[in-house]
């Protein structure tokens, strides 16, 4: 996602902001026999801190922590991208975990200023999903658990990789909204996903990340199939919009599909399941999932 540029006037407000909350909020400490109280900065790290057994210490979420659904009855500190300085100080939190390819690393390290323990992981790639694993469960005692945890996804990923071995490769067009058409591009860990899931990433050629793409451009690309995330997952969803480009053959050969926000867009401990979604999608005879990916529905 692209990062907000820096502002003088945002940064004094800032640093205004940390520092009536460190007069007010002091830093709350862990002890031995002191349970953690933990803020979570995005939904993937709620979910990696839920799935390694730390729930009971999160005090705090950022917005779309909507799994599992303990999650969704914590108290929100503000959006993913900005994090509220005061609404985290105010539940004394004694350690805050954010991402590092996130705009919030600012609102981290004022924090951090003020004197609470803080923990920047980044989820870019499949191999920052397993070292941010790792890393949170030695910061809150449970390394074990995160071993088991990254070894199973591990596993399910070999999994998968095996049984798509041999696949010819097909051309895809993954998409995450479309006012404007904008596509998952080279370098993000949805982009790898798609390569191991056997696709050819229409959108690799682009320089960006996030890139918008033309429907001119998507035509002569040819995609076989399109992975349209403002369906969303209902696989009845119109599809009304594809069926006027009748010459995209995933279009003609009915493959287009949509995909839950939550298991695709959060980069945690359920990345295995968005490729078995994916695999399921671009190649579902040898995924062994046929039953799992349902073309949407398009209108005449």
């Amino acid at each position: 996602m692209a990062i907000g540029q820096n502002r003088p006037g945002a940064a004094l407000a800032l640093s205004a902001l940390a520092a009536i909350a460190a007069a007010t909020f002091a830093p709350a400490r862990a002890s031995a026999d002191q349970p953690r109280r933990i803020v979570s900065l995005a939904p993937a790290i709620t979910e990696t801190l839920f799935a390694l057994g730390a729930g009971p210490e999160v005090v705090g979420v950022a917005e779309l922590s909507d799994y599992p659904a303990e999650a969704r009855r914590l108290p929100i500190v503000g959006s993913f991208l900005t994090p509220n300085v005061e609404a985290v100080t105010g539940l004394r939190p004694t350690l805050v975990i954010g991402l590092g390819s996130s705009s919030n690393v600012r609102q981290v390290r004022a924090l951090e200023a003020i004197g609470y323990p803080t923990l920047i992981v980044n989820a870019d790639t499949l191999d920052d999903i397993r070292t941010m694993i790792l890393k949170v469960g030695e910061r809150t005692g449970r390394r074990h658990q995160a071993d088991e945890l990254a070894g199973t996804i591990q596993s399910h990923l070999d999994s998968v990789r095996a049984r798509l071995k041999g696949a010819a490769p097909r051309k895809v067009l993954m998409l995450v909204g479309h006012q404007p058409i904008v596509a998952v591009g080279p370098g993000t860990y949805l982009d790898e996903l798609l390569k191991c899931a056997g696709g050819i990433n229409i959108a690799d050629r682009a320089a960006q990340a996030w890139p918008r793409l033309s429907i001119e451009y998507i035509i002569a690309s040819a995609p076989e199939v399109i992975i349209d995330g403002q369906m969303g997952s209902d696989a009845s969803a119109p599809g009304g919009f594809w069926s006027r480009f009748p010459s995209i053959p995933a279009v003609r050969e009915h493959r287009i599909f949509g995909y839950r926000d939550d298991v695709m867009l959060h980069p945690g401990p359920r990345v295995w399941m968005a490729l078995e979604e994916l695999a399921a999608e671009i190649h579902p005879v040898e995924a062994g999932r046929i039953g799992l990916a349902v073309p949407a529905q398009h209108n005449p």
